[in-house]
């Protein structure tokens, strides 16, 4: 049943539902009739039950209504009833139906909004990891630099790549490398603070994005823990992998005021870190 058919059934309700006011007016014309005449027909018997004092409440006997107007009247009364019930009937069907429709239309909605949360979750995560991906560590950090006072400590980058990851795919195959990385992703995750964020860039490369750090002594401790945590051995099915990282740490200010700036300075600390074989380096510091 359609929405325009359903309308029409409620609106035939509200205004066709009920007799019309001549056909009430009749049928009480017919009952008071017939009432009367039949209180009075059944008086000469009732008063032998009355006390003589008390006055039979009968009503006098109002005019003859015969026998073809009392069955015309319980005709009219009857289709009346039958008109009635067949709308009723009517519109159980359409709010059965209207109901079933809203169930449908609630089912739908809950599917597409799942499927738009699903959506937004793979935009922005990795599928290997399901880590959050480059994108949403842009719109993080573009969030916190846009959000930053002038007395606010800004956000800090720390870059992370894993050194000879290609000889681990080389040799093993990729299957390994990416339990490898899915290893790293979760012990990188379990290494920061709770509310900073850890991104797969993509490849073997990470960044862990820092919020309220302003002394480089408690980044130092930091790194030093995710060097040791992600330098651990890695049991891969039969296998026993050791792989290193490299790390390169940009601060706002010092480092830069925009998200690609504090980025390059990361990777150019990493870089320097990796050249030289020293495990982390901040961005211009000094071997």
């Amino acid at each position: 049943m359609g929405t325009n058919q359903r309308s029409f059934l409620w609106g035939k309700a509200l205004t066709t539902s009920w007799p019309t006011t001549v056909q009430l007016r009749r049928w009480n014309q017919v009952f008071r009739a017939i009432r009367a005449q039949w209180f009075h027909r059944a008086a000469p018997h009732a008063k032998v039950l009355l006390p003589r004092t008390t006055h039979t409440p009968y009503p006098k006997p109002g005019a003859d209504v015969s026998l073809p107007e009392c069955v015309a009247a319980l005709e009219e009364m009857r289709q009346a009833l039958q008109r009635e019930t067949a709308q009723r009937q009517a519109l159980e069907r359409a709010f059965r139906g209207t109901r079933k429709a809203l169930i449908q239309a609630e089912a739908d909605l809950a599917c597409v909004r799942g499927g738009e949360r699903h959506a937004r979750h793979q935009a922005l995560h990795d599928e290997l990891t399901t880590l959050p991906n480059r994108r949403h560590l842009m719109q993080q950090l573009g969030q916190a630099l846009a959000q930053r006072g002038p007395e606010d400590l800004g956000p800090t980058v720390i870059y992370i790549d894993l050194d000879h990851f290609k000889t681990v795919n080389d040799t093993h195959g990729h299957g390994v490398g990416n339990e490898v990385l899915r290893i790293t992703a979760a012990r990188l995750s379990a290494a920061v603070r709770h509310g900073d964020l850890v991104v797969r860039l993509g490849g073997d490369e990470f960044v862990c994005l820092l919020q309220g750090v302003a002394d480089a002594a408690p980044l130092r401790q930091l790194c030093a823990k995710l060097l040791e945590a992600v330098s651990r051995p890695m049991k891969v099915a039969d296998l026993q992998l050791l792989v290193c990282p490299s790390i390169g740490v940009a601060m706002c200010p010092q480092h830069g005021t925009a998200a690609k700036d504090l980025l390059a300075c990361a990777d150019a600390a990493m870089y320097a870190a990796k050249r030289e074989r020293r495990g982390f380096a901040f961005y211009g510091e000094a071997a």
